[in-house]
């Protein structure tokens, strides 16, 4: 499972109920790697709008994965597997890439159910789809190079 403490000391870190960027309102952590953090966020003033997802990573001047990520994803912005930016930039002493929201991955699917409960069927549509999605990321001209199992 994911570790869900903020990427920062508490009080530098990014909280629920935060204004990231034009007006988009955090609501709470997906998950947080060693580098970036991910959160559910939605527009504010639009308690309906669909969910978005805020990765964040704190902003150094050895390097920024997050830029990297968002050159790649403005490359392959047509591909269909792939979230669309909505919006980028940087708050407080974070990057951050505003992005549509996905749905959960695959191991959080896996562990919300009995894995027995995953049919042959249905994991081949998971395999075929992720295949999919690496060859049109290689057939853009880049490599992920971190593909991990569940």
């Amino acid at each position: 499972m994911f570790n869900t403490q903020p990427i920062s000391a508490p009080s530098e870190a990014i909280e629920a109920g935060e204004i990231v960027g034009s007006a988009f309102v955090i609501e709470k952590s997906i998950a947080i790697g060693c580098n970036c953090s991910i959160f559910s966020a939605k527009v504010k003033g639009k308690p309906l709008a669909e969910l978005l997802a805020v990765k964040i990573e704190k902003d150094s001047i050895h390097k920024s994965v997050l830029n990297n990520e968002k050159l790649v994803i403005q490359s392959i912005k047509s591909i269909k597997h792939y979230a669309k930016i909505i919006e980028s930039g940087r708050h407080k002493q974070f990057n951050y890439i505003i992005t549509q929201f996905l749905g959960p991955n695959l191991r959080d699917l896996a562990l919300r159910r009995n894995p027995s409960t995953l049919t042959l069927q249905v994991l081949m549509k998971f395999a075929y789809q992720a295949i999919e999605a690496l060859q049109a990321l290689h057939s853009a001209g880049f490599v992920h190079g971190a593909v991990n199992a569940v």
